[in-house]
């Protein structure tokens, strides 16, 4: 064996002797997994008929566009963007050119890091509520309105809470002011209509990533209704090359095959996911570990926040979280969406509280703890049929 398929397998047997909260992943479903290696990884995509041997990989990405159109009922779809942040950029580029404004919320605010400036774009940050974590929609629509931007992008990276989609969408109709939904973080959720539905309040254009609550290959989407920015992001992933030149078929068909398998348990997968991330806050809660937005309910996503002064703070806590064999990140966000495709119920989630409090709390060591966490996680995996007497995910 290889150096590195040596390290790949350390690496396997480490990640699956721990527990993942981290809010931006998620695990595949072993067909999809399988699509990864075939055939396909080593072909190219045919952008207006360039090449031969392409009669069944066209039908591939056709028959994974109809399927995404049907999953979120969209009325076309694109699966060529490699990942959310190339599906925001599509966004930027379809709608907007240099000098002009794009609305949306401030990284201070849990936004998006999306570096505008760099694109020649200027950045114009929503006012926001951080008492009840949201757009400050009154004063949102004055902004809106003086500040006539080019293209507003909803969405977070810290997502907690629906967005006032439907208000914002009214002001932006009236402007012509296309509005996208940047769903990278809840889409499994809006697929599995636990959210919100973007479509429904207003919005025309959802983007996003395949890979966290929508527990798909790494990649991105773009959904829309009627033809409504079709032909502009039509043009940024064509020809001539802008964005996206080989957009790899193997992750198309592995899209294809998640969606085809996820449809099916989406909504009780969406379900289980939030009601897993609201008891685990509420756990957490009782046995003292400091958990954000309490008098809201905690969260209505697959988000736990737990309230940091700085990043540096943040990665000491999920440091010795790691130790106990509990992985998060450095912004000590927590995630749901990967237990619960693990079959994890709230019953669940009182375990894993009582893990991070003795390790946050009682200041356990963490090794001791970490015990506790490899024995637990074993009860686990991914299993091949859904099963609804078990509630297990496939």
């Amino acid at each position: 064996m290889g150096v590195i398929s040596d390290i790949l397998a350390q690496h396997t047997e480490y990640r699956r002797s721990t527990l993942n909260l981290i809010p931006s992943e998620n695990i595949m479903f072993d067909e999809a997994r399988q699509v990864l290696s075939s055939d396909l990884v080593h072909r190219y995509v045919n952008p207006e008929g360039f090449y031969g041997g392409t009669k069944f990989t066209d039908e591939i990405v056709e028959k994974t566009k109809q399927l995404a159109e049907d999953l979120f009922g969209a009325d076309y779809a694109f699966v060529e963007p490699l990942s959310g942040h190339i599906a925001d950029l599509c966004a930027v580029f379809a709608f907007t050119k240099a000098g002009d404004k794009v609305m949306l919320v401030s990284p201070e605010d849990g936004g998006y890091p999306l570096d505008l400036e760099h694109l020649e774009r200027k950045p114009v940050y929503f006012p926001f509520d951080r008492e009840t974590w949201n757009i400050d929609i009154s004063k949102a629509e004055e902004k809106i309105k003086s500040e006539k931007p080019s293209l507003i992008i909803l969405g977070q990276s810290f997502y907690l809470f629906p967005h006032p989609v439907k208000q914002i969408a009214s002001v932006a109709d009236d402007l012509n002011i296309p509005v996208v939904y940047d769903g990278s973080h809840v889409l499994g959720l809006i697929a599995g209509e636990q959210f919100q539905n973007p479509f429904k309040e207003g919005a025309k254009i959802i983007v996003g990533s395949t890979h966290k609550t929508f527990p798909g290959p790494q990649g991105g989407v773009i959904v829309g209704l009627g033809g409504y920015g079709k032909a502009e992001f039509a043009e940024v992933l064509g020809m001539p090359l802008v964005l996206v030149d080989n957009p790899h078929l193997h992750r198309i068909a592995a899209l294809g095959v998640t969606i085809e398998k996820f449809k099916p348990i989406a909504k009780d997968y969406a379900q289980r996911v939030v009601k897993n991330a609201q008891t685990l806050a509420n756990e957490l809660d009782k046995r003292g570990v400091p958990v954000g937005f309490s008098k809201l309910g905690y969260t209505k996503s697959h988000q736990v926040y737990l309230p940091v002064k700085s990043m540096d703070e943040g990665k000491k806590i999920y440091q010795k979280l790691e130790k106990a064999g509990i992985i998060a990140d450095c912004a000590v966000r927590l995630g749901t969406q990967e237990v619960t495709m693990l079959g994890m119920e709230e019953e669940d989630m009182k375990t894993i509280a009582e893990f991070i409090a003795d390790v946050l709390v009682d200041g356990k060591e963490p090794e001791k703890v970490k015990k506790d966490v490899m024995e637990f996680v074993k009860h686990f995996t991914i299993v091949e049929e859904h099963k609804e007497e078990k509630k297990k995910i496939n």
